[in-house]
């Protein structure tokens, strides 16, 4: 592998091991640090981004905002307009989770961003596996257990 692979690699890796987090402690932490799980999801987001950037021989943009990443991503493929909901959403928790703030991220707004993740993942999977970038998850069975987790029980 050379080394601009290897970037690229590991670029993939950070991204998937902040979804990772962000899923964990949905699954782990009483209460859920919702925050800290849509921070996470906007990470993932940004390193995924990037990631193809650099598979693309880009030097990424260096920001938060993952409409401007999404933008230099379009340069290369249409197709990402797919993501620019996605982007939108989750480009909000890059400082409004990072931060102490008085608006307050509720359950429903991480479930979004959750599903606006691996939305982003399942998009770029196929896109990065082209490029000989393989993205190995256990999303479903993650996603699964996430979804059981944040239903709001009835009453």
């Amino acid at each position: 592998m050379n080394e601009d692979n290897l970037d690229v690699a590991k670029w993939i890796q950070y991204a998937l091991k902040d979804y990772t987090a962000a899923v964990k402690m949905v699954q782990l932490h009483r209460p859920i640090p919702i925050e800290i799980v849509c921070y996470h999801c906007q990470q993932a987001a940004e390193k995924i981004l990037k990631a193809y950037a650099i598979a693309k021989d880009e030097t990424p943009i260096k920001t938060h905002d993952l409409v401007i990443l999404l933008n230099q991503c379009r340069q290369h493929s249409a197709a990402f307009d797919n993501c620019a909901k996605f982007c939108m959403t989750l480009t909000t928790y890059a400082s409004l989770a990072r931060y102490p703030s008085n608006i307050e991220i509720t359950e429903q707004q991480m479930k979004q961003a959750l599903k606006d993740i691996r939305g982003i993942i399942t998009f770029m999977t196929p896109l990065l596996a082209e490029m000989g970038h393989v993205i190995k998850t256990q999303e479903t069975q993650e996603a699964r257990a996430v979804e059981v987790i944040t239903e709001t029980p009835r009453r």
